[in-house]
């Protein structure tokens, strides 16, 4: 893969965002396209913090200081946009003058954002012969009453839209400078800009176009006046129409002298309404230029137009059908393969032929390492650490690196390190960030109840499991600081990623997530977990699906949440040991009844009934072979913990291994050893620096003494994996 990293070269010593290599050198290679080639609508897929908004500022580092004007735009905002304020706004933002290129000009969408914007009032008592003068002298004046007030017609965008044009928070203010630079210096037009030249070329385009059905110029212009205030099926033509005379501004002045041969659209937020709406209308232009051209009877003649346009969505488009994308006809694929020429030669036919989907990959080991050398105070080591715990998410991973910046994070390996990173999820990340915002939305409060996966609350008869060490209630748990100083990272970084699921939705989903399978979660918890409201599992299914809440490219195809809101939501599960226990015991009771006891044998390891699942581990090595019995076990031993927060990998090894059956035979009892072990290795919070590694493989070694009619050669090459372990550079959880 790759490497993700990009320098500003503006700049000396300001790092930017990153972007995937490929992306980067896709865009390169669109923007030197000539301008009638045809280019596709770029789409970044990837859930919420999976790097969309670092991809465009990096994007508009590499190309946006002198290789091709920019504009940026995030339909995400506070501030609804519609599409044709989005295009003046863009407008106003693509004039901005670069160095070697020539000022580009919107005369056609500038008069027809005029025509729809202002009153004209009743020109029918004009004589016709005056109408063209009448209505050129009031839009005139009413582009020079915009001209007193902001200095130039498209600048009074800015006052509409400014919100739209701020990048995310976690972007460097010297990209937001940029956005704002390039809307704020842009052409500074002198008044009379529908010069009695322009506005007669301009009207005669409008008048041109198969919307306006052929009509003279000031009568198409008077049209595009009545179509604002009226049906919906009038708005629609304004708003092709509008889109059609960009697009044409843009092939006009790319056909001048020392004009730029390229623009660069970046669209941040897309999968919210007028985000959606933005790119249908663009593509419909695009589709219906092709339409128009071919009906010519010239089918080699150009159809397409200099915009580079990268959308990004956290959501699956509605108009592209299931998520899974197979009706649709595109399969998505990283940045890290994609080119032009990928794209020509795998687009569908019909209304998917300008889309090129690109899934965006969570960050490989070396990344992360990376991101963890680029401050001195950090230290490398605790990287895979790191990309255990979050899988590579951009944002995860940066909000862990926030937490682990604090000064309170013991230096060094061992035990004090080992319990500060076990409460991590727990830890309270600085700033003012609003638990209004993002805290939880099911009623209960941030400081109750456990505080951490791996807490094990006492039984109300005081009894405690059998196979663990003591049980600890959530009564000590440190407060939460106020407010206004921060909120804990599970809901700092499970509340965006889940946004747009009510109540009732996430409880099923933290249900969900007792399983690796979402599509048998779904199944099994279908009514609700403790909800009065049912919930038909198809639709959590597929708003998780559309969501990209599901890992990418896991190795058997099956719908399995991504590791780190996964995670999250099992922790939040564990919080309430009750439903813990019942969400577990009824999966284990699904699989049972299905014929599958090894991942019933999964469920019953986090129920912690290590006794039950050595006697299964021992019977089925007896009765397969030794590869397909390790692959088994690597699968039980996958089943997610809930052990005492207090408590890392050394204070729960001995007490879990120890068993309270005085007839336990040695093969049972290195079976027993073996499975604690890798159960708590596997948990990174339990584990964090993987120091089990050599315990596994001494264990390894046992078994394949008391088992001497296995495959012994198989065990020792186990034990000597764990001893050499080689942190692998993408992470998808065993299970």
């Amino acid at each position: 893969m790759r490497d993700m990293t990009q320098v500003y070269p503006g700049r000396a010593g300001v790092t930017v965002p990153t972007a995937p290599a490929g992306l980067v050198e896709l865009v390169g290679e669109c923007l030197t396209q000539p301008p009638e080639a045809e280019r596709p609508v770029i789409v970044l897929l990837g859930p919420r913090g999976s790097g969309a908004s670092d991809a465009h500022g990096a994007l508009m580092a590499r190309f946006g200081t002198d290789q091709a004007p920019f504009a940026y735009l995030n339909f995400g905002s506070e501030q609804p946009l519609r599409p044709r304020y989005a295009l003046g706004l863009i407008a106003r933002q693509l004039e901005r003058k670069l160095a070697r290129y020539r000022v580009s000009r919107f005369p056609r969408l500038t008069l027809g954002l005029l025509a729809s914007d202002s009153d004209i009032g009743d020109l029918g008592t004009v004589p016709l012969r005056d109408q063209r003068r009448q209505l050129h002298r009031r839009l005139s004046h009413f582009e020079d009453r915009t001209f007193e007030n902001y200095g130039d017609y498209l600048s009074g965008f800015l006052q509409v839209g400014r919100s739209a044009l701020g990048l995310p928070a976690g972007i460097p203010s010297v990209f937001e400078d940029m956005v704002m630079g390039a809307a704020r210096d842009g052409a500074r037009m002198v008044s009379g800009l529908l010069s009695r030249h322009r506005f007669t070329e301009s009207a005669r385009w409008y008048a041109a176009h198969r919307l306006t059905g052929g009509s003279n110029p000031w009568d198409a212009v008077i049209e595009l006046n009545h179509w604002r205030l009226g049906s919906a099926e009038n708005v629609e033509k304004l708003e092709q129409i509008l889109f059609a005379a960009f697009l044409e501004d843009l092939r006009r002045n790319a056909e001048l002298s020392f004009a730029p041969g390229s623009y660069l659209l970046l669209l941040d937020g897309c999968h919210t309404e007028h985000g959606r709406r933005f790119l249908q209308l663009l593509l419909t232009t695009r589709e219906d230029t092709w339409a128009a051209t071919r009906s010519l009877g010239s089918p080699t003649a150009p159809t397409g137009d200099p915009l580079t346009v990268v959308a990004s969505t956290n959501r699956w488009l509605p108009g592209w059908g299931p998520p899974s994308g197979e009706p649709w006809g595109w399969s998505v694929r990283t940045p890290d393969h994609a080119g032009l020429s990928d794209w020509r030669r795998r687009r569908p036919p019909g209304s998917g032929a300008y889309w090129y989907p690109l899934r965006l990959r969570d960050l490989t080991l070396d990344e992360v390492r990376t991101r963890l050398s680029d401050r001195p105070q950090r230290d490398p080591a605790l990287a895979p650490f790191v990309h255990r715990l979050t899988c590579g998410l951009p944002r995860a991973v940066q909000q862990v690196l926030t937490l682990l910046d604090q000064a309170d994070l013991p230096a060094g390996s061992g035990h004090e390190r080992a319990a500060w990173l076990r409460r991590l999820p727990e830890r309270t990340l600085p700033g003012p960030i609003h638990p209004a915002r993002l805290g939880r939305q099911d009623g209960r409060q941030q400081g109750g109840g456990r505080t951490g996966a791996g807490r094990q609350e006492a039984r109300q008869d005081g009894r405690q499991d059998g196979d663990g060490p003591g049980r600890r209630t959530s009564a000590d748990r440190p407060p939460l600081p106020a407010g206004d100083e921060g909120v804990r990272l599970v809901e700092a970084a499970l509340d965006p990623l889940l946004d747009g699921f009510d109540a009732a939705e996430r409880a099923t989903l933290e249900a969900c997530a007792a399983t690796p399978d979402l599509s048998v979660g779904c199944q099994v918890f279908g009514e609700g977990a403790g909800s009065a409201r049912a919930e038909p599992s198809g639709s959590l299914f597929t708003k998780a699906h559309a969501g990209f809440l599901l890992a990418h490219g896991h190795p058997d195809d099956r719908p399995v949440l991504h590791p780190w809101p996964r995670r999250l939501l099992l922790w939040r599960l564990a919080e309430r040991p009750g439903d813990w226990e019942a969400a577990h015991q009824r999966l284990s009771d699904h699989y049972t009844a299905e014929g599958q006891p090894v991942r019933a044998m999964y469920h019953r390891l986090a129920l912690q009934q290590i006794g039950a699942v050595t006697e299964f581990l021992v019977r089925r090595l007896e009765s397969v072979d030794t590869p397909r019995w390790v692959a088994e076990f690597n699968t039980v031993t996958a089943a997610p913990t809930r052990v005492p927060l207090e408590k890392v990998y050394r204070d729960l090894l001995g007490p879990l291994t120890r068993s309270l059956s005085a007839a336990e035979t040695p093969l049972e009892a290195a079976v027993r050893g073996l499975l604690v072990a890798r159960w708590l290795w596997n948990d990174p919070l339990v584990d964090p620096e993987m120091r089990l590694g050599p315990t596994l493989a001494a264990r390894f070694e046992r078994l394949s003494e008391e088992h001497p009619r296995g495959e012994s050669l198989h065990l020792l090459n186990e034990a000597e994996r764990y001893r050499s372990w080689i942190h692998p550079q993408t992470w998808i959880e065993e299970g």
